[in-house]
């Protein structure tokens, strides 16, 4: 842990956790999200135009379409990358999670449990905000300073906190590591950074959390968790999630916006003047309903690909065209691959079934290893099934980062299969799987070099054991 000083020295005006300067309302960002909806020919309409004519039929309180980056903000609308400067709202999309919340509009029940997971899914660095200062931050604000509060409540009998300090201490932090050296800060009362008043014009973070949720109690001097939601969130939330394990996954932008777009069933609800009554704490769950290629170090396994899992397939079946903007898996391999929690069966490491979905939307939904393969129509997207297969299997992340420095989690690796072909590659004869082999590596060998995945065939068939 630093010292005071070190700490204090070490910060700038730019220091602060930030958000976008638009309302942070989001309520109003659903109505917003609502007329992006309605647009007709999105990818040909002047967005600003449409905007300014319609919004008061909405009800929407500004004529100007920049209010578009909150649903943005709020994971409503895609944004795509998420920290380019300037909207590119023709190529967007309204999300999943938009459209399991516009069915839940008259429910307010539900409305509000959606409504409380985004706010607790937003990230700093903020998607919208292209300030340099916030890169390389990973934090999730919400459950970083309830974690602060909490800890200085319980231990230290602290069940109050200056605002001066929270901004100093608190939300200057980059990652989940801190969050004890914050707590020791504010419990020796140290002294607030000279920038603290403008971190509280620029930052907004405190705004938007107040004014979405009920969690916390704030105020212009003190910030505290509210005794109504407190052990209601603690157990419903916090012991029930393993929160510590999501930190890292959702350092791709790609990992994000899966997390972002899609619900995660959180099923708390800090909206309400009062929550539901206590549940019993269940098991730790992971925060993001992701696969994992387990394999021990140096262990030899039969598992070749996590893809083969009827649950990934699902997952990646299940995922709307209409939800997703393809770029969003760009620059995917250059990211190092995410480590999953330890399991019975060893390390794993996740895979995005977003990234499965844009892959087969780039085949055309045709089977890669013989497009003439007929397939029947999925229920849930209408289009011909075909599942995601990593042609460089999964389960080898750690090898291929290590010697190539690719994630293999990327759609250059993701192929499209028909059901029987992916089985075939699976679990076919020596000489079926060779054949399937060669034959989509020919295809796919030219990325692979555009990505420096450098792989020879051979070393293929070495990771496949065939």
């Amino acid at each position: 842990m630093r010292t005071t000083n070190e700490k204090l020295r070490s910060l700038s005006s730019n220091s602060v956790w930030l958000f976008t300067k638009q309302e942070t309302d989001f309520d109003e960002s659903f109505k917003a999200a609502c007329l992006f909806d309605g647009i007709p020919d999105r990818e040909n309409t002047n967005i600003e135009a449409y905007f300014t004519a319609n919004h008061s039929r909405y009800g929407i309180r500004t004529d100007r379409h920049r209010i578009l980056v909150i649903p943005q903000l709020f994971g409503l609308i895609t944004k795509t990358p998420f920290y380019a400067k300037g909207p590119r709202y023709n190529e967007e999309r309204p999300t999943a999670v938009f459209d399991a919340l516009k069915a839940a509009a008259q429910r307010g029940k539900e409305y509000n449990i959606i409504k409380t997971e985004q706010v607790l899914k937003l990230k700093i660095h903020a998607i919208i905000d292209t300030a340099d200062n916030n890169m390389g931050h990973a934090v999730l604000p919400v459950i970083f300073i309830y974690r602060v509060l909490k800890e200085l409540k319980e231990k230290y009998h602290i069940s109050r906190v200056p605002i001066d300090l929270l901004y100093t201490y608190v939300m200057t932090c980059r990652d989940y590591s801190e969050a004890e050296d914050a707590v020791g800060y504010i419990r020796e009362n140290a002294p607030a950074s000279e920038y603290v008043g403008e971190f509280k014009s620029r930052s907004r973070v405190l705004t938007c959390i107040k004014k979405n949720i009920s969690l916390f109690r704030i105020d212009s001097n003190y910030i505290s968790i509210d005794p109504r939601f407190d052990a209601y969130f603690d157990k419903n939330f916090m012991q029930k999630f393993d929160v510590e394990g999501m930190h890292a996954q959702l350092a791709r932008d790609v990992d994000y916006a899966y997390f972002l777009y899609d619900l995660q069933g959180f099923g708390v609800d800090l909206v309400g003047e009062a929550p539901p009554s206590l549940l019993s704490a269940q098991p730790l769950l992971p925060l993001t309903p992701t696969d994992t290629a387990e394999t021990e170090e140096g262990e030899d396994t039969d598992d070749t690909d996590d893809t083969d899992d009827p649950e990934y397939a699902e997952k990646v079946d299940g995922i709307r065209e209409t939800n997703i903007n393809e770029a969003a898996g760009d620059g995917a391999y250059a990211v190092a691959p995410a480590e999953a929690a330890r399991t019975e069966t060893g390390k794993g490491y996740r895979t995005n079934p977003l990234l499965g979905k844009i892959a087969i939307k780039k085949a055309g939904y045709r089977c890669e290893a013989d497009g003439s393969h007929e397939t029947f129509l999925s229920k849930k997207s209408g289009q011909k099934y075909t599942e995601a297969h990593h042609l460089v299997p999964a389960c080898h992340q750690k090898e291929m980062w290590e010697r190539y420095h690719v994630n293999i989690d990327c759609v250059e690796n993701l192929v499209s299969l028909c059901p029987t072909c992916h089985k075939a590659i699976h679990y076919g004869t020596k000489e079926v799987q060779r054949a399937m082999i060669a034959g989509l590596y020919a295809r796919r060998a030219p990325k692979f070099r555009e990505i420096g995945l450098n792989i020879s065939l051979d070393d293929l068939f070495r990771l496949y054991r065939v």
